[in-house]
């Protein structure tokens, strides 16, 4: 998990979400069951277009990339389930892989201390050793990693592999007979691209990276 910023919210909502919610609203408060189209206004492509653009493509909450395990829910951050009138409320929306999504369920995440990537820095209260994620002494980071099963066996084999892709560049990296100016245009593309918010797993190879900072020559990170 790593901070999120929020990207300005999309022209359809701007337009729309004041009636589309006081319509939703008004159904329910009549006791008419709106139709399925009123209940999934949120996964509109334009919405959905512009929350791949702020979580790179990414589980907001897993850093999986969506398109190589699941196509990716909308997630709402506070269930609609609890306050409908949140559905389209653009600061409550995000995406998420469909276990993070079916794990968070309907749990409120004010009382249950789970991370709201856009609000905490999750550097704060997580912390990655390896393809293990760890609490940093806090609530939020013990009820996040516990509650969305952050560790799960699934989610740890795939952060492996890009622990052993990166730890092979440092490999590289540290052997005496690599021409410098090669050595310092791998460690460029890994500390610029490997480590983007952009990239599968970043905070993983974050964490990587400010491990093994010292461990290399110092001509090696004279220009990085």
């Amino acid at each position: 998990m790593i901070k999120l910023t929020k990207e300005p919210e999309p022209k359809i909502l701007v337009d729309n979400a004041a009636a589309w919610t006081e319509n939703f609203l008004s159904k329910l408060a009549a006791g008419i069951e709106p139709s399925a189209s009123e209940k999934t206004k949120y996964r509109h492509k334009d919405i959905k277009s512009v929350l791949e653009k702020e979580t790179g493509g990414k589980c907001a909450y897993c850093e999986s990339k969506l398109k190589h395990i699941h196509h990716g829910d909308v997630e709402h951050i506070y269930p609609k389930s609890l306050d409908p009138s949140k559905q389209l409320e653009w600061a409550n929306l995000t995406l998420a892989c469909e276990i993070c999504n079916q794990n968070k369920s309907n749990r409120d995440p004010h009382l249950e201390f789970i991370i709201d990537p856009y609000v905490k820095d999750p550097d704060q209260h997580i912390c990655f050793v390896g393809s293990m994620a760890f609490p940093l002494g806090t609530a939020e980071g013990v009820s996040s990693i516990t509650l969305l099963d952050l560790n799960r066996p699934a989610l740890v084999l795939m952060r492996n592999e890009t622990v052993q892709r990166i730890m092979s560049l440092y490999e590289t990296l540290l052997r005496p007979d690599i021409p410098l100016p090669a050595k310092k245009a791998i460690l460029d593309d890994l500390e610029s691209n490997e480590s983007s918010s952009k990239a599968q797993f970043s905070a993983v190879v974050k964490g990587i990276i400010a491990s093994m900072r010292s461990k290399l020559p110092q001509e090696v990170l004279a220009a990085n």
